[in-house]
């Protein structure tokens, strides 16, 4: 009866031990087609199925949604969240569907250095939008958060556009993604977890296939 009893456990703790394994390697999948896909667009963020998904590197939308903004509009959110977008860059049709109101993302020289590189952008609500004539000829852009920003705005060209803000996002889960995008840390954490992971499975495998031939003998 005892023996019954470990067994039984044994099996239960296999069955969730193998659950977890499996949730790690969805995960792994996942993380892995996110990172990759940041190399498949000219604005090199992870970008799947129209959507882009950017981890907030500041807290300068962290504040209630202005008044004058529409209910129909997002709110903002804070440093390490991971945002989801519509990736619009250079999609003039629905760049030029944006309003006063909507967050959207764009290239900015974030280190104040006079050039921007892959990964510098920042993410800020349309405030105004400026014309020449009937063609618009940039956004004004500014954070929700005033006392982070000092009511400072930008001036956003539509080249420098990546995406518009849905409203989804995913809370502090941000700064794992960022983490994940080194190459260091993505070997140590994705690629060697998912060699353990099959050599591991190989091994149940091979004993499984051993195990049935000597039954049959």
């Amino acid at each position: 009866m005892e023996n019954q009893t470990k067994l039984k456990v044994k099996k239960i703790l296999g069955i969730i031990l193998n659950v977890f394994l499996w949730m790690f390697v969805v995960f792994a999948l996942v993380v892995t087609v996110v990172a990759v896909s940041a190399n498949a667009n000219k604005k090199s963020v992870p970008e799947i199925g129209g959507n882009c998904y950017l981890t907030v590197l500041s807290d300068s939308m962290n504040a209630d949604k202005p008044d004058w903004v529409d209910k129909s509009k997002p709110s903002g959110f804070k440093e390490n969240d991971l945002i989801i977008g519509k990736y619009i860059a250079d999609n003039q049709d629905e760049i030029a569907k944006l309003q006063i109101g909507d967050i959207i993302t764009f290239e900015y020289d974030i280190d104040r250095d006079g050039k921007i590189v892959s990964g510098e952008y920042n993410t800020h609500r349309i405030v105004d939008i400026v014309m020449d004539g009937d063609k618009v000829k940039f956004y004004r852009t500014q954070g929700d958060n005033y006392e982070y920003n000092h009511g400072a705005t930008e001036e956003v060209y539509a080249a420098r556009i990546i995406a518009v803000y849905t409203g989804r996002k995913i809370g502090g889960v941000g700064v794992i993604f960022t983490g994940l995008r080194k190459p260091a840390v993505f070997g140590f954490v994705i690629i060697l977890p998912l060699a353990a992971f099959f050599v591991y499975e190989l091994i149940v495998f091979i004993k499984a296939v051993l195990k049935v031939k000597n039954e049959g003998k």
